[in-house]
C-alpha cells in the first residue's frame, strides 16, 4: 500500500451521504429518550463499511486516514452527539480488534461479517485464564458505548499470573442479557454506554490475542498502527466535540435572529454581547480544530516515515486534543450564557449540547488535566503517566 506523507485536512468519507445524516438527526431524540443508540442507524453504517474506517484494507477494512475519521465523527455528532460518539468509539473498537488479534483471524472475520458493528473496551478490567483451546474470561467493563446495538464485543483482560502484565483482547458475540443498564446521564444520553459483564466465559484461542501491556499493535505496515494507544485514541474525540460546537454555533445563530430579549427593542442578533459570543465561539472552535490538524499531520508523517516520535511531539499532540475539546466546551458555554433563559428550556438544544460536549471531556484521553501533563513533558519533567 502506498503511503502518503502529505498533510491531509479534514474531509468526510464519500460513503456518508446527506440522506444518512438526515436520518441520524431524525432518530436522535428517540435515542436520548431511550438512552440507547438506534439499531437501524448502525446497521446501515455497517453496510456502508463505515464501522471499519481504521481497519487496514488488507484486513478487510477501509484503511482511511485518521483525518477522514475525525471528520466522519464530526459530521455525525453535528446531527446527534450520542450517535457521533458511538460511531467514533465502535470504529476504535474495530481497530483494537484488528490490531491485537491475528491478521488471518481479522481478515476471515470481515470476509464473513463485512457489516459487523463492534463495541467494547480497551481498558483491561477483566481477567483471562488460559485453558485448553482458549481462555476463561471474567470481568465488568464500564462505558461500553453502543453495546446494545453491536454485533460483537471486544474487551481487554489481564492474563492471570503474568508479570509484567500481558493483555488478552477477546472477541465475543454481543449478548443483551450480559448488559447491566448503568447509563443514566445528562450528557451523551443516547450513547448507551452501559456496563458489560462476562462470567466464566469461554473464548477460543482463535478469537483472542495476547500482547504485552502498552505494546504497539501488530499490523505495523499501516502508519496508524505504528502509533501507541495514547496517540491513536485522543484525536477522534476531537471530532465529536467539534461537531457539537459547530451545531451550537448554528443553533445560536438561528436563535439570535428570531429572539427579542425581554425589554429589548431589537432581536438578540443586534446586541453587542451576542456579537462577542458568536465571534468568540467561532474562534475557539476553529482554533482548536486547526491545532489538531497541524499536530495530526506531524504525527502521521513521523509514523509514515518510520521516524521516532519525540516526547515533545507526543506532548503537543495530546495537548492539541485536550485543548481542542476544552475550547469546544468554552464555545458552547459562551453561547448558552448569551442565549439567556432560552437555553434552559428543553425546546432549545443548547442546554443539551452543553451537557454533551462536557461529557466528551470526561474521557480520560482528552480530560483537561492532560494539558498539565503535556506541560510537564514540554518542560522536560517526567509525565508521571504511562499513557505519555
Amino acid at each position: 500500500m502506498a503511503e502518503s506523507h502529505a498533510p491531509q485536512r479534514f474531509r468526510p468519507p464519500s460513503e456518508l451521504s446527506d440522506e444518512m445524516l438526515a436520518r441520524v438527526r431524525a432518530r436522535g431524540e428517540r435515542c436520548d429518550d431511550e438512552r440507547n443508540p438506534d439499531r437501524e442507524t448502525f446497521a446501515e453504517l455497517g453496510r456502508l463499511g463505515l464501522m471499519k474506517l481504521l481497519v487496514p484494507a488488507e484486513l478487510g477494512g477501509l484503511g482511511r486516514h485518521p483525518a477522514e475519521f475525525i471528520e466522519f465523527s464530526r459530521r455525525i455528532a453535528y446531527e446527534h452527539p450520542s450517535t457521533g460518539w458511538v460511531a467514533m468509539t465502535c470504529n476504535e473498537e474495530a481497530e483494537i480488534f484488528a490490531a491485537h488479534l491475528e491478521a488471518s483471524t481479522v481478515a476471515a472475520f470481515y470476509d464473513e461479517h463485512p457489516s459487523a458493528v463492534i463495541a467494547g473496551s480497551g481498558v483491561p478490567r477483566g481477567s483471562a485464564r488460559a485453558v485448553d483451546g482458549g481462555w476463561i474470561v471474567n470481568g465488568r467493563w464500564t462505558f461500553v458505548s453502543g453495546c446494545s446495538v453491536a454485533d460483537w464485543w471486544v474487551v481487554a483482560n489481564v492474563v492471570e499470573g503474568s508479570r509484567p502484565k500481558d493483555i488478552c483482547h477477546v472477541l465475543v458475540p454481543a449478548d443483551p442479557a450480559l448488559i447491566d443498564d448503568t447509563w443514566h446521564t445528562l450528557g451523551l444520553r443516547g450513547s448507551g454506554s452501559h456496563d458489560v459483564v462476562l462470567t466464566d466465559c469461554f473464548v477460543s484461542s482463535e478469537h483472542a490475542g495476547v500482547a504485552e501491556n502498552f505494546s504497539l499493535p501488530r499490523p505495523n505496515e499501516h502508519p496508524f498502527y505504528r502509533l501507541p494507544s495514547a496517540l491513536r485514541f485522543p484525536f477522534p474525540k476531537t471530532g465529536v466535540a467539534a461537531g457539537i460546537a459547530d451545531r451550537a454555533i448554528d443553533e445560536f445563530t438561528a436563535l439570535a435572529t428570531a429572539k427579542t430579549p425581554l425589554f429589548a427593542r431589537a432581536e438578540l442578533a443586534a446586541r453587542p454581547d451576542a456579537h462577542a459570543a458568536i465571534a468568540r465561539a467561532t474562534a475557539l472552535a476553529g482554533a482548536g480544530r486547526s491545532y489538531v490538524a497541524d499536530q495530526l499531520d506531524e504525527i502521521w508523517h513521523a509514523a509514515a516515515t518510520h521516524a521516532e516520535i519525540t516526547p515533545a511531539q507526543h506532548a503537543r499532540a495530546r495537548l492539541a486534543c485536550s485543548w481542542s475539546v476544552q475550547n469546544c466546551i468554552a464555545a458552547v458555554e459562551t453561547l448558552v450564557n448569551s442565549a439567556g433563559s432560552t437555553a434552559n428550556f428543553t425546546s432549545s438544544p443548547l442546554g443539551a449540547l452543553l451537557n454533551d460536549v462536557r461529557a466528551v471531556a470526561g474521557h480520560f484521553m482528552v480530560g483537561g488535566y492532560q494539558m498539565d501533563t503535556a506541560g510537564r513533558v514540554l518542560l522536560g519533567q517526567d509525565p508521571a503517566d504511562r499513557n505519555f
